[in-house]
């Protein structure tokens, strides 16, 4: 086999039945072989630009939990994908990204599309690879798929300079690798300062994130906190990953959590944090926060044991290997005492949602009754901005790896190509994405791919006309002087219609589950523009650099 043969018959014996991106000069034998495969075909997913490519492989990658294949060609092609493997790299999203590039006699000449993307994604990957030789190719590959699901997920990249596409390779065959579990080592004296925290905390509360969704450990997560009858509150990569109708749920926490899950970690005396990394937008001031508590963080990447806030238990590890072990160590509890705090909080600090002015809905309204639409195997992609936080806010959600989002880097633009991806891995449920108009038109131009492939998502644009959250930071810590936020938009239903994509717009209630009725009668791709307020803003609110008891209410 050539080299792109040989790739494409690697990743195939790894699971690979689609591919995201766009064709150019160094990969055209890669694209070549996949049309020349006969068994075993792997579909080609072309988008209109490969920033949106690369999203729609991570789109895929959190709804299989397996690493997807992206490609993009050189130079431009290659630089073009930074911002995604950025985003993927932030939130633990295993992604292979094979790079066309320049012949080896050529790389470093300033040759024709050449750009040393080797280098530029080192820093926001966990590897790089360049393959210098064909008989690398089944080896790199291999390594690479095996590097971006093991541990902490995250991207890889493969550059694949051209001339080798084409070399012959030597023979290989397949052998499956064991999956490795990496024991904890339980240490008698650890073990015996857990059980103490967990038989004498009054006040203990689960801290969950991101991290229990990538392992799979959600029923452990239950187990625990029923067993223990201890409230839980997840940060926004977390949502999904316990049940939101729980009675134990107490929601997101952080700069925009609900005022009694951030209150309940600023009292807790006991912190359980699994598969979170305590970035800022959760802990708000990093040294009032928590201030009473023990804490105990499970993490299977070490950089993040006691980056940030210092745990009195650090244990590195994989949650489905440690979790089990936890479940049998916590006791039986009632708790009742802290529950009637925390119960007396959700009584006088509710969320409370704001009304809209005629013309338009209250965005929080939009979510309560787009919910009521949405089966627990739906898949609820966001954009970025206001509804990103009031969809995690108000929007149910019972299952893991059911609710896509930037989180970490907070990419503008992730969300319309990632419900694109997804929608090849729901297996038949439907991906519903929610979108801010500011957010959309960063990757507008993927409404073409939309179309061609029949890609069936509801894509519901929330017009505010303009940047909200921007917006919002501008009229709460700048003097409301407000600069860059308003757009002039394009008629999203008209648009939509152009590609020959079926669209309503509405701006009351009413018409709102009108027409998510009838868009329930109708297959393929579906715009709905909502109207909601422009001055709107999202609370609850911790300002950046208060501790989480500061939170504004609206």
């Amino acid at each position: 086999m050539t080299g792109a043969e040989l790739a494409w018959e690697v990743l195939s014996k790894l699971g690979t039945t689609v591919v995201f991106g766009v064709p150019g000069g160094a990969i055209l034998p890669l694209v070549d072989s996949l049309a020349t495969r006969k068994d075993n075909p792997i579909e080609f997913v072309v988008s209109r630009h490969e920033a949106a490519s690369i999203h729609a492989a991570d789109g895929y990658a959190r709804v299989t939990g397996k690493p997807a294949i992206a490609m993009a060609t050189s130079g431009p092609g290659g630089t073009n994908v930074i911002t995604g493997l950025v985003t993927a790299m932030t939130d633990s999203v295993p992604i292979v990204l094979l790079i066309g590039q320049v012949p080896t006699t050529l790389i470093g000449t300033d040759a024709f599309q050449e750009a040393d993307l080797f280098n530029m994604t080192m820093p926001v990957v966990k590897h790089s690879w360049r393959i210098s030789d064909p008989s690398q190719v089944a080896d790199v590959l291999i390594e690479a798929y095996e590097t971006a699901r093991r541990g902490r997920p995250g991207p890889v990249v493969v550059e694949f300079p051209k001339n080798i596409q084409f070399m012959e390779c030597p023979p290989w065959e397949f052998q499956p690798k064991q999956e490795e579990q990496a024991e904890w080592d339980e240490k008698p004296l650890v073990l015996a300062r857990i059980k103490s925290y967990l038989r004498n905390a009054k006040r203990p509360l689960l801290y969950i994130g991101g991290g229990v969704v990538s392992s799979g450990t959600q029923e452990y997560v239950r187990q625990i906190a029923e067993t223990y009858q201890c409230p839980v509150a997840h940060t926004l990569m977390g949502v999904g990953a316990f049940p939101s109708t729980h009675p134990l749920a107490l929601g997101m926490l952080g700069m925009h959590g609900t005022w009694y899950a951030n209150n309940a970690i600023q009292n807790a005396d006991l912190i359980l944090a699994l598969g979170v990394r305590f970035d800022d937008r959760v802990t708000g001031k990093l040294d009032e926060f928590a201030p009473n508590a023990h804490i105990i963080h499970v993490e299977v990447d070490a950089a993040e044991l006691s980056k940030l806030v210092p745990a009195d238990i650090a244990i590195r590890g994989d949650l489905r290997t440690i979790l089990p072990k936890f479940v049998e160590m916590v006791p039986a509890r009632t708790n009742e005492e802290w529950w009637a705090t925390i119960n007396e909080w959700k009584k006088d600090h509710p969320l409370r949602p704001p009304t809209a002015p005629d013309g338009s809905i209250a965005t929080p309204k939009v979510m309560e009754i787009v919910n009521r639409h949405l089966q627990a195997e739906d898949i609820v992609v966001t954009e970025v901005g206001q509804h990103q936080m009031w969809a995690a806010l108000y929007l149910r959600r019972e299952k893991p790896r059911t609710f896509l989002t930037s989180g970490g880097a907070g990419t503008m633009g992730y969300g319309f190509p990632a419900a694109m991806g997804a929608q090849f891995a729901a297996e038949g449920h439907r991906v519903v994405l929610l979108a801010g108009d500011g957010s959309f038109q960063m990757n507008l131009q993927e409404m073409g791919t939309v179309a061609q492939y029949k890609i069936p998502i509801w894509m519901i644009v929330l017009n505010n006309q303009g940047h909200g959250m921007v917006r919002q930071w501008q009229d709460l810590f700048h003097g409301q002087r407000r600069i860059g936020v308003d757009l002039l938009n394009p008629d999203f239903v008209r648009l939509a219609q152009s590609f020959g994509i079926p669209g309503f717009s509405v701006n009351s209630e009413e018409a709102l589950e009108e027409a998510l009725q009838t868009m329930e009668t109708i297959e393929g791709p579906i715009m709905l523009e909502v109207r909601v307020p422009q001055d709107e803003h999202v609370f609850p609110m911790v300002p950046a650099g208060q501790p989480l008891s500061m939170v504004l209410e609206g």
